[in-house]
C-alpha cells in the first residue's frame, strides 16, 4: 500500500482516472449510437410499408387467396362466429386517404385500391348474393386522424 500525503485521499492503485470531459464523450457517443440506431429502424420500417403497399397495390385475388378466406370463413363458423376481420391496411393507400370511408359517402368504395378493390368487387359479384355483409371502416384513429381501414366479412344475422 503506498502511502500519501493526505491520509483522506484514498489510494487509487494506479489506475487512471478519466476526466468529466472524457464522461461527457462518452454519453454524447451513446447518445448518437442511439439515435443512429433509431434512424436506421425508422428507415427499415418505412422501407417495409413501401413494400407492403407494393404488394397491396399489385396482388391480385387468386383463386388461392379466396379458397383461404373461405376456409378462414367456415372456420370461424363452425367456431360460432358470425364475422372475420379479413385484414386491415393504411388509409393513405386510399385515393382520399380513407376520408369517404370515416364519411360513409357514397361513392367510398371507388377509393379503394389493390387486392381491396378486387375483393370489394368479388363480393359485389359473388358474395353479396349470398347473403354476405362486407363492411370497410376506419378501425383506428392515431392522432385523431384515420389510421388503418379494417375490411370485415359477416354471414350472421
Amino acid at each position: 500500500m503506498t502511502t500519501h500525503d493526505d491520509p483522506a485521499r484514498p489510494d487509487t492503485g494506479g489506475a487512471i482516472l478519466p476526466s468529466a470531459a472524457e464522461m461527457r464523450s462518452i454519453i454524447e457517443d451513446g447518445r448518437r449510437a442511439r439515435l443512429a440506431e433509431k434512424e436506421r429502424a425508422a428507415k427499415a420500417a418505412e422501407d417495409e410499408k413501401t413494400h407492403r403497399k407494393e404488394l397491396f397495390l399489385s396482388s391480385s385475388l387468386t383463386p388461392e387467396t379466396i379458397d383461404r378466406i373461405m376456409g378462414r370463413v367456415r372456420s370461424a363458423a363452425g367456431n360460432g362466429e358470425s364475422e372475420i376481420l379479413l385484414g386491415h391496411f393504411p388509409s393513405d393507400w386510399c385515393t382520399d386517404g380513407g376520408r369517404k370511408i370515416n364519411a360513409r359517402e357514397d361513392g367510398w368504395p371507388d377509393t379503394l385500391q389493390g387486392v381491396a378493390r378486387e375483393f370489394y368487387e368479388f363480393w359485389q359479384q359473388d358474395l353479396k348474393a349470398k347473403g354476405f355483409v362486407l363492411s370497410v371502416e376506419i378501425i383506428s384513429f392515431p392522432g385523431g386522424m384515420p389510421g388503418d381501414v379494417g375490411v370485415t366479412l359477416a354471414w350472421g344475422a
